[in-house]
């Protein structure tokens, strides 16, 4: 009985560590709700994000972004319910000033963080309006802006929570202003490669997954430009970062603006192959051109080029008309195949590097197999064989001028 008479005869008004019983319980219970409104503001906060993007058809909104948007959401309303309903509790002055300057703190924190994590849910917007649209220079800006304004609001927000800490944020910038010089020199490299994101965004010397050779050192596909340097994955899958700064001073070879891709090789076939299949085999390859749909046919040569140390080589050059890499892999392997069927179909062989050991017959190389006048011999038998045909009629390729095939019935 002496227990529960205590119990009832429990003094509210009694001070225990700075704050009076009714002080501590109103404060514990006044955290207690915040937190059950703030989970409901959050929840209420994610459905809206979710409608939003659902209604807009737009992708990307992940857990994570939900999260980093909801929580400065809730960092916000706790700031503002405590500093609402904390007045009640008539805390003493020295514990309210710093229960309130700790509610600024939260509230000015939870404001910097929700502009900051918020330009990453506008983006989804953007980014599925850059998607839908045909320019590529897009691709290039979106990142560029997004970075800008997170470094504006990052900015801003070191402002705000200096004041809100009783800084005093007119001074220090006074002072920054009269240290910007040395800054400047400081970050001179950082500054230039500022100079060079805006470079790459006027010129525009290539877009987001563009294929490109800068300077003789780094080739790869663009995968991001950003406000100091660009991100390049090369071909064995590996990232290069390159400052934009240096991008105004290299030559930029943008591999992913052509038209054409230019192919050239050289077949090599054994010297026993008479020039009658020779001339077949060079016919042979220029019909496959002409009717492979995948080469540029107005603007192709196959000749015989050269006469190599053990092999006759037969030049082909022309041009792919593919959209990208992996088609002109795929074009080239057809291409190869159908040249390896043509010279079996002709029983063309190709050379490979030989040796071989001639034996001299010592009697057999004093006797003349000619004999009379050389010079006389020699030109005969050349304007004999300049007469012969050939199985082209256009120097740069074997279709004429009335763009028919020189193909006789």
């Amino acid at each position: 009985m002496k227990n529960i008479t205590e119990l009832f005869n429990f003094d509210f008004f009694q001070k225990q560590f700075i704050l009076t019983n009714y002080q501590w319980i109103g404060l514990f219970g006044l955290v207690l709700g915040a937190w059950v409104l703030v989970r409901t503001v959050r929840v209420i906060v994610a459905f809206i994000l979710k409608r939003l993007t659902q209604n807009r058809e737009i992708t990307g909104l992940t857990k994570k972004i939900e999260k980093t948007v909801t929580f400065p959401v809730g960092m916000m309303t706790f700031a503002l319910i405590m500093s609402a309903f904390t007045p009640l509790l008539k805390l003493p002055e020295e514990f309210h000033d710093i229960a309130f300057r700790f509610y600024k703190i939260i509230g000015t924190l939870g404001f910097v963080l929700l502009g900051y994590f918020l330009i990453d849910f506008i983006s989804l917007f953007f980014a599925k309006w850059t998607k839908d649209s045909n320019n590529k220079f897009d691709d290039i800006l979106l990142p560029l802006l997004r970075k800008t304004a997170k470094t504006f609001v990052v900015g801003i927000g070191i402002i705000m929570i200096g004041d809100s800490l009783t800084f005093d944020m007119k001074s220090i910038l006074t002072g920054l202003g009269i240290g910007g010089l040395a800054f400047a020199l400081a970050a001179k490299d950082t500054i230039a490669n500022l100079f060079g994101s805006i470079t790459v965004i006027l010129d525009r010397p290539f877009r987001i997954g563009d294929w490109v050779k800068i300077g003789n050192e780094v080739e790869g596909k663009v995968e991001e430009v950003g406000l100091r340097s660009t991100r390049i994955r090369t071909f064995t899958d590996s990232v290069v970062t390159l400052p934009n700064g240096n991008l105004t001073n290299v030559s930029i070879d943008n591999l992913g603006l052509r038209h054409y891709r230019r192919f050239f090789t050289t077949l090599g076939v054994t010297y026993d192959t008479p020039p009658d299949k020779i001339e077949a085999f060079c016919e042979g390859i220029r019909q496959l051109i002409i009717h492979d749909p995948h080469i540029k046919n107005d603007d192709f040569h196959v000749y015989l080029h050269n006469m190599g140390d053990f092999s006759l080589q037969v030049m082909v050059r022309f041009f792919w008309v593919v959209p990208d890499l992996a088609s002109e892999f795929s074009a080239r392997h057809k291409f190869l195949i159908d040249v390896i069927r043509l010279a079996q179909n002709l029983k063309v062989e190709f050379a490979f590097p030989t040796s071989s050991v001639h034996v001299i017959n010592q009697q057999a190389a004093m006797h003349d197999p000619l004999g009379g006048d050389y010079h006389l011999q020699g030109a005969q038998a050349a304007e004999k064989i300049s007469q012969a045909p050939v199985s082209f009629l256009a120097p740069r390729s074997c279709v004429n001028q009335e763009g028919k095939l020189p193909i006789q019935n």
